[in-house]
């Protein structure tokens, strides 16, 4: 947050009148300065329901691997749109940050990923069975097995 309110204050001149905001809600200039709202997009304030844990840390993990992956996303999408040059070196280390995050969290992952949800409690065979109905041709069974029956 810190390097996107500098970047965007960069941009905005240090400039807090706002009679020379050129862009932005004037109100939240006048309210927060040069600081950054804790806020969404959609403006409502920041509150301990962002975070999502629920004790397991294959869940948890797993959660934390998304969001990277999100919030990557976002930034591609920024990094696109912009064409100033100090911007998108700002967007490329940030983007650069979430992909090291994202790979920690997929390294942890994989060190815990036969533990708590994750093990099989009463999963039957049946449950990791699937039908690959994209190609023409006999299904194939996750097992591998290729003699499954033909739903046509």
């Amino acid at each position: 947050m810190e390097m996107v309110a500098q970047t965007i204050n960069l941009l905005n001149g240090h400039d807090v009148d706002a009679t020379k905001v050129q862009a932005g809600e004037v109100q939240t200039h006048v309210l927060l300065g040069l600081n950054p709202g804790l806020i969404n997009s959609s403006g409502y304030s920041w509150t301990a329901d962002y975070v999502t844990v629920t004790g397991d840390l294959c869940a948890d993990l797993l959660s934390n691997i998304a969001s990277e992956q999100r919030a990557k996303v976002v930034y591609e999408y920024l990094y696109r749109q912009i064409e100033d040059k100090k911007v998108r070196e700002t967007i490329d280390f940030l983007l650069n940050r979430e992909e090291a995050h994202n790979q920690m969290f997929r390294d942890a992952f994989n060190k815990v990923q036969e533990t708590g949800s994750n093990r099989d409690f009463g999963t039957t065979k049946a449950a990791k069975m699937y039908f690959s109905m994209s190609n023409p041709g006999p299904n194939t069974f996750a097992t591998g097995e290729t003699n499954a029956p033909s739903f046509k």
